[in-house]
């Protein structure tokens, strides 16, 4: 493994920046302005990146068995995303629960190091950007939109993958 980057499959790197990189763009400033994203978006871009997917694993035949597990972890995390939106909306909203299973799917297919990346990320940036809003607004459970955060994951994911395979001793 590379001491900066992990290794990632050469398909999955070109399905991030070619096919997840411009809807995640145009959702993440539609989240900014509008506080919302739209089911349309987040349903094509899901569509994109897994149709993506499946035809690099056809292409690359080492990347089916993570795609395999990468679909059920993400269709997990999306289902359980969904249902904490439905029961406490002030958590998460249902456009960010929706996206979720996006995210998942592209950062696990990377590997397991940049899915535990990509969720410490979004994590540790959606509690900066948090802060901030609480002390820019002096008001707390102030809303503001997690979508760029949430799209985010993958890349983050990718930087902060080395620190995570060094603290698992994989380095």
């Amino acid at each position: 493994m590379s001491e900066l980057l992990p290794e990632v499959p050469t398909a999955a790197l070109v399905v991030l920046v070619v096919v997840y990189l411009p809807p995640a763009v145009v959702l993440s400033r539609i989240d900014v302005l509008q506080h919302r994203l739209p089911n349309a978006w987040v349903g094509g871009m899901t569509l994109a990146v897994a149709a993506a997917l499946l035809l690099a694993s056809a292409l690359e035949p080492a990347l089916r068995s993570s795609l395999r597990g990468a679909a059920v972890i993400a269709v997990v995390l999306g289902a359980g995303a969904v249902l904490v939106a439905l029961i406490a909306p002030p958590l998460i909203g249902m456009g960010d629960a929706k996206a979720l299973p996006v995210v998942v799917l592209m950062s696990t297919v990377m590997g397991g190091e940049v899915l535990i990346g990509a969720l410490l990320g979004i994590a540790l940036l959606g509690g900066a950007v948090g802060a901030v809003v609480l002390a820019v607004t002096r008001r707390a459970g102030q809303r503001f939109p997690f979508g760029p955060v949430l799209l985010a994951g993958p890349f983050l994911g990718l930087l902060l993958a080395p620190l995570v395979a060094g603290a698992l001793g994989n380095a």
